[in-house]
């Protein structure tokens, strides 16, 4: 059961740019010792640099030879492909290869690997998110055919808290299960102030929809959603679009550097191109290059204030480059290469979002709509059953109308979650952002429920009246 969530058989790419870090220093010629040395200090590549510290400290403080270090380090290691990747770097050193040519082999296959397991997994959540949300919406169907069987057979009000509460369970667990299956990585900052708000933008709505349980309730909780998570949502469109135009910076400004061979020059002559957001970064790159700031200083303050760590990373790799004195052009185009992959699959899984989440949008809306008709039938019917004339020809037991209601509206809520974190996953985004999709929803679910409670009242209210069809004398 655990190897099915176990993701380390799959390339990710903090790997593929751990193993571009290695060609930058390798690049500028130093021996696989000092390669090691660096890399074993990078605490970004986590969880790959913790074996790394391991083959340093048995190269430098036991003496071990750089074979039987990572000989002895790969027989710990439980991540597939990183085993194979330090047995082949191994053999390379062991026989003198090329390292630039090598790496680069092993950074063009990681790339393929990465482009064929990310396709394979749009392809399988495109199928589990059909199959999710077709279930999701068939709770629904099946609290609302077991209310009117609990009204015809006698089953009660216990019988439909009893299935709503198994609704919940079955829902809680396939968004779990759907949560670490598909959970995309991770290409943003947020700091502790994000992650409380999350946490209160979760608990608060499901402890004030559990108390004021209405539809006005789900509308207001919905507009807080939809404002707050539109604004994340807005933060991370901002984000993509700094990454988008940093991996031209990366590619033109390695050309640059590998004519020009100085720092502020280069960035000069890149600034007068179209750099879109990336702008002010570069432009205060070089304001602090004048003022006299180290560049390791330059560099770390463009990943930090694009809080993105896919920014971090690029700048990272051709800082390295940069400072040991490597072939900044190849590893600019290695690196733009790596940065177009990225994009490339959150384009796929932006495109993918998009069909799902037309869908999701018509399921919910139907759900409640749903919900919405069932309190009037279940109203109607209490209404006729409880007449003496029919009482005594027909047995219903009566149920609380009250507590279907706020039943209906808590799995609506529910719902909402569910299916906004299944768009959010659709579009490879944060769950930050996922809170937009819920907001929408529950707005739509909380309408559509007030106004098909209307209209069915009404219909119904004309039915039964003395002039109807359902009027009992």
């Amino acid at each position: 059961m655990l190897k099915i969530f176990n993701k380390r058989d799959e390339v990710d790419s903090k790997y593929i740019f751990m193993i571009a870090y290695m060609l930058a220093l390798f690049s500028s010629g130093v021996p696989p010792e000092i390669v090691i040395l660096h890399l074993s200090r990078e605490n970004s590549f986590e969880p790959y640099v913790k074996f790394i510290k391991k083959i340093k400290n048995l190269v430098s403080g036991y003496r071990y030879k750089f074979s039987s270090a990572i000989s002895f380090t790969t027989k710990t290691i439980n991540i597939r492909y990183l085993k194979e990747f330090l047995i082949r770097f191994s053999q390379a050193v062991t026989f003198g290869d090329d390292m630039v040519e090598f790496l680069t082999r092993e950074i063009d296959f990681s790339l393929s690997e990465y482009n064929a397991s990310s396709t394979r997994l749009i392809e399988s959540m495109n199928n589990f998110l059909t199959v999710y949300a077709t279930l999701n919406s068939s709770l629904t169907f099946l609290v609302a055919d077991m209310t009117i069987l609990s009204l015809i057979y006698g089953g009660g009000t216990a019988l439909i808290v009893q299935l709503a509460i198994l609704s919940f369970v079955l829902l809680g667990n396939l968004t779990v299960v759907m949560y670490m299956l598909y959970r995309p990585e991770s290409y943003m900052r947020y700091g502790k102030k994000d992650k409380t708000i999350l946490f209160l933008s979760i608990m608060i709505p499901v402890l004030l929809s559990f108390i004021f349980t209405s539809y006005i309730t789900l509308l207001i909780i919905g507009i807080i959603l939809a404002i707050i998570g539109f604004r994340y949502k807005t933060f991370e469109n901002k984000i993509y679009n700094i990454e988008r135009h940093y991996i031209l910076f990366i590619r033109y400004f390695s050309r640059n550097y590998a004519i020009v061979g100085n720092l502020k020059e280069s960035l000069i002559a890149v600034l007068r191109g179209d750099l879109g957001d990336v702008k002010p970064l570069i432009k205060r790159a070089i304001n602090r290059l004048y003022l006299g700031i180290n560049k390791e200083k330059v560099f770390k303050l463009i990943g930090d204030e694009s809080k993105s760590v896919l920014v971090s990373m690029l700048t990272k790799v051709i800082y390295e480059t940069i400072t040991m004195g490597g072939n900044i052009l190849v590893v600019g185009e290695i690196l733009s290469k790596i940065g177009d992959s990225i994009l490339n699959i959150r384009a796929r899984k932006e495109q993918n979002g998009r069909a799902f989440e037309t869908s999701i949008y018509a399921l919910q809306t139907a759900s409640a709509g749903i919900s919405a008709a069932l309190i009037s039938i279940v109203g109607i019917l209490s209404s006729i059953f409880s007449i003496g004339a029919v009482s005594t020809v027909f047995n219903f037991t009566p149920v609380n109308v009250d507590l279907i209601s706020k039943i209906l509206l808590i799995i609506i809520l529910i719902l909402s979650f569910a299916n906004g974190i299944a768009i959010t996953l659709a579009y490879g985004r944060s769950i930050y952002a996922g809170l937009y999709f819920i907001g929408i929803l529950l707005i739509l679910s909380s309408i559509t429920y007030h106004i098909v409670l209307i209209l069915t009242g009404d219909i119904f209210r004309e039915l039964s009246s003395p002039s109807g069809v359902l009027h009992v004398p």
